[in-house]
């Protein structure tokens, strides 16, 4: 794999205070404290990502205090039900509103809003992040910071899921769609 690809690991967070509590214990280096991000999620108008019955991609425009970006994902395999990894391209903006109008010049229609807060610590080459997401509540994800070949993705999960058990974290089902997809859902009920 290279730079731009990643493997990450995305679970509901049931007990997030606690796991806060572990992580202050285990005196972590903290990489982002309480940052706001606004992300606003685009689909071209002549290939629809929501269209297909497994999304696989989506286009990002992220506003934060620090810095803007635009970001795009393609989870892969493309459509199947459990994607391990995704290739993803990002690059930090100058003006995101800027970089928006032209998005919708050229057709793009925006898909949903997602605003977060984020945590974030560093641990044994893994970047924990805890979020907290309007509609949808507490988050875990973890994510390797270091390149992973094709034949360690497993063992790396197998390390996301030892850094779970020694925070304590009781989470739900691994997120295998994002934020953008759960957000619709919820707020569609269903109605993909």
């Amino acid at each position: 794999m290279s730079k731009y690809q990643e493997v990450e690991a995305k679970y509901p967070l049931h007990n997030a205070e606690e796991v806060f509590q572990y992580i202050e214990r285990l005196n972590l280096e903290q990489k982002r404290i309480n940052e706001v991000q606004h992300d606003t999620y685009y689909t071209p108008s002549h290939r629809n990502f929501l269209s297909e019955e497994i999304v696989s991609e989506w286009l990002r425009v992220r506003e934060t205090s620090q810095k803007c970006s635009i970001n795009y994902k393609q989870f892969l395999p493309i459509g199947a039900v459990i994607q391990n990894y995704c290739n993803e391209y990002e690059t930090v903006i100058q003006d995101a509103y800027a970089v928006k109008k032209i998005l919708e010049a050229m057709d793009f229609q925006i898909i949903i809003d997602v605003n977060k807060t984020r945590n974030s610590w560093i641990f044994e080459h893994v970047e924990i992040s805890i979020d907290f997401v309007e509609v949808l509540g507490w988050y875990i994800e973890l994510e390797a910071m270091d390149e992973v070949s094709d034949d360690a993705i497993e063992n790396v999960y197998d390390h996301f899921n030892k850094i779970l058990l020694m925070l304590h974290a009781k989470i739900g089902k691994r997120d295998r769609r994002g934020y953008p997809f759960l957000v619709l859902e919820k707020t569609y009920k269903g109605e993909m």
